[in-house]
Order: C-alpha cells, then structure tokens, then sequence
C-alpha cells in the first residue's frame, strides 16, 4: 500500500466515533479471539500477499461501522507486523503513563478463518486471491506492550521499536544445576518457546485457575515483539484504557517485582473474565468469554 493511501486511510480514521455494535465474543479452537455479531456483512475479496488499497479502505469501513472504539483515534501502520502477516491490518496508538511509552495494537485479519458453509461464499478464492465472505464476525487481537520509541512522519506513524524484554524479577528455574546459577529469560530467548516463559510470568504474578478462569484458552500476558505486553479479550480503547491504567506497572517488573498494588488491580480485572465452553457447527471446540463489569454483563 502507497504511502498516500495508508495516509488517507489515517484521515479515515481520525474521524471515527460512535459505540460498538452489540456482539458475543468468542476463542476458537486455535486461541483466536473473534466477535460475532446479530447481523451479516461481506468481507471483500483480497489479494494474499498484497492487500489491494480499494479492499483496505472497504474493510477499515466495515471495522469503523461495528467496532469504532477499536480503531478511533489510531493509526493504521503502512506494513504488517510482523511482516510474513500479511492478510492482517495493524491500527496503532502510543499511551503515556508515569512518563512511561506503552503501544496499543488492534490487529484484524481481513480472511474467514472459520470455514464457511457454500452459501456464504459470496465469491470463491482463486490464486493469491481470498473468497469473498459473508459473515457475521471480526477476528482480533488486542495487545499492549512497552516501547522505546516510535518512528513518525507527521501525525502518521510508521513503525515502533518495543522495549525488549529483560526479565526483570522474572527468572528461569528450570535450569538450576549444582555448578550453573539461574539464568534470566534474556539470556535464553533464542532458546526455549515463550510459551514456557509465559507460564512461569503467570505463576510469578500468582496468576492461577482462580484468578484467571480461562486457563489455557488464552493467556493475558506474554512475550509480544519481545516485549512483556498484556492482552486483552475487549475491542475498545476506551475500555481498556480505563483498566489498564490501574495495573501497567505490571509490564516494568523492575529488580524489585511488581508493587501490589498493581498486582491487585489488575487480579481483579482478570477475575471478570469467564469462559463458557461450547461446540462450533464443524465440531471443532470454541469457548464464550463472559466479561462482568460492575455488575453487569457486556463484551
């Protein structure tokens, strides 16, 4: 995409406001999450490994008409991050707190990812070309990670540097031998999957089954851009802002853990969340999040 038509597409967004559109959002048996809504709209067709702007442009309106609060005020990034994501559109806005540069990431895939019945194919796929899809949902991921720096061409920002991981208080015990001390994850992050890192963050911040009752279907926290980030199972800025605030001091460990305080904070937050476990048409095991707050119940 041309440095205009993503510019263009920044003006777009600029100007975006309103409410999200009711709907019920759900982890499919690959962890992604997705809103499904009441009622259905057509993905465009597009290419896979360069999305045209004509078809960017139609789909950044479809996300500006169901889920504003995701993309207001953001900007989306000229390239995929990481690049080989192709298919997928990035929408970026920069947070300060306490003097600190944090980084919001929405990221939607522009492709049906949940196998679709004949009558839903509007336009079949052809080579380097994705079907046109009828559909009810809007695949997401919500991140927020800390970050050195971000690289701008007036209000348009164009790329991000992420403040890589040090580890912190956070420390690998697996390796403990009588003669080797313990080694911290930045010095073995080309070595081990990050999954084993995250789990052992999960257990340093005492995030168990009680705290977050989704166990295993999708972590809150983890190794994103080689950033300690948070993620977030809500498709609005305004909402998460509103919580992240009270527990970002989560993501700068520091040498002498994380204050309390915020680890309170942000276990109640996580205690909101409930998973209800249910089949998809295929079979295939998908899970409903529930989100309570302040009493009531809303996604």
């Amino acid at each position: 995409m041309l440095i205009k038509d993503f510019k263009s597409v920044n003006k777009m967004l600029n100007d975006i406001s309103g409410k999200n559109r009711p709907g019920d959002i759900y982890v499919d048996n690959l962890h992604s999450p997705y809103i499904r809504f009441e009622e259905k709209f057509v993905i465009p067709a597009s290419s896979i490994t360069h999305p045209e702007f004509s078809v960017v442009k139609e789909f950044v309106s479809i996300l500006s008409k169901y889920l504003p609060e995701a993309i207001e005020g953001t900007c989306l990034l000229p390239e995929s991050r990481p690049k080989k994501e192709t298919g997928k559109l990035f929408f970026v806005r920069p947070i300060v707190f306490s003097n600190k540069q944090f980084l919001y990431v929405f990221a939607t895939d522009m492709q049906y990812l949940g196998g679709a019945a004949n009558e839903e194919i509007k336009k079949p796929g052809a080579q380097n070309l994705t079907p046109s899809i009828i559909t009810d949902r809007i695949y997401f991921q919500v991140k927020i990670f800390p970050i050195e720096s971000v690289k701008e061409e007036g209000d348009h920002i164009l790329d991000f540097k992420s403040l890589r991981f040090q580890g912190g208080v956070f420390r690998v015990e697996s390796d403990r031998t009588h003669d080797h001390p313990i080694r911290r994850f930045s010095e073995i992050f080309d070595e081990i999957d990050f999954s084993d890192i995250e789990s052992k963050i999960r257990e340093e911040l005492g995030i168990n089954s009680d705290i977050w009752q989704l166990g295993r279907v999708y972590s809150p926290i983890g190794i994103d851009y080689l950033a300690l980030g948070l993620r977030f199972l809500t498709p609005s800025l305004p909402k998460i802002i509103k919580e992240f605030r009270n527990f970002y001091p989560v993501l700068d460990p520091g040498e002498d853990g994380v204050e309390e305080t915020a680890r309170s904070a942000y276990h109640s937050y996580l205690k909101q969340f409930v998973a209800e476990r249910e089949q998809s048409r295929s079979g295939n095991m998908l899970w409903k999040i529930n989100f309570t707050e302040k009493g009531h119940t809303s996604q």
